[in-house]
């Protein structure tokens, strides 16, 4: 990965999880896989995927008429909800309910593309080859793809600006960033992020 690379604490969560549960390698990425190791049970039925919680007996709903990789996404989600949130979403107040449901979806780029699994990987250069490789690799949509990559390039960009900042604040003291432009072009870009 990166050197400029930083996770967040909720992405340190989340590595954590694999880790603990012996999640170490892409083959391990699977719904079976992790459900066994987290003691999650997993029906698949004809109806929207939902997470449910009775008695201390876990359980996560997947939608069966969806594809292979959507199921995958689905799992993660409501996986992130059987661990992390309590209550019953239709009782509670809108904007917790939207927070809960976007921590869930932060959870899915976190654990269907760890951090530490990419560490090591050759990734193609062009963003649009990469989504597609990373896709194929971890078995998600190529949406997904594509928003963890977009993800990982914002947090490397913000991280080599904040460098760049601390290091003019050294040295002359009040100069901005001016001088740097991110380039964000998924057909074509080989270098995500250019000094002008």
């Amino acid at each position: 990965m990166h050197r400029y690379y930083l996770l967040t604490p909720f992405e340190q969560w989340a590595e954590q999880l694999w880790r603990q549960a012996g999640i170490r390698e892409v083959g391990q990425l699977s719904i079976d896989e992790v459900a066994m190791r987290l003691s999650v049970w997993v029906h698949y039925l004809s109806e929207t995927s939902q997470a449910l919680e009775y008695m201390g007996m876990r359980s996560i709903l997947i939608d069966k008429r969806l594809g292979e990789r959507e199921q995958w996404e689905d799992f993660l989600h409501e996986l992130c909800h059987v661990l992390r949130h309590a209550g019953n979403q239709t009782l509670m107040p809108k904007s917790f309910c939207e927070s809960q449901e976007a921590e869930a979806n932060r959870f899915v780029l976190y654990a269907a593309i760890p951090a530490f699994m990419l560490a090591d990987m050759k990734i193609p250069n062009r963003l649009d080859e990469a989504a597609a490789w990373m896709a194929d690799r971890f078995g998600v949509t190529p949406r997904l793809a594509l928003r963890r990559l977009e993800q990982i390039q914002r947090r490397i960009f913000e991280r080599i600006l904040w460098e760049e900042l601390k290091c003019q604040e050294g040295e002359a003291g009040t100069e901005t960033a001016e001088s740097f432009i991110a380039i964000c072009d998924t057909a074509h870009n080989t270098d995500c992020i250019a000094r002008l």
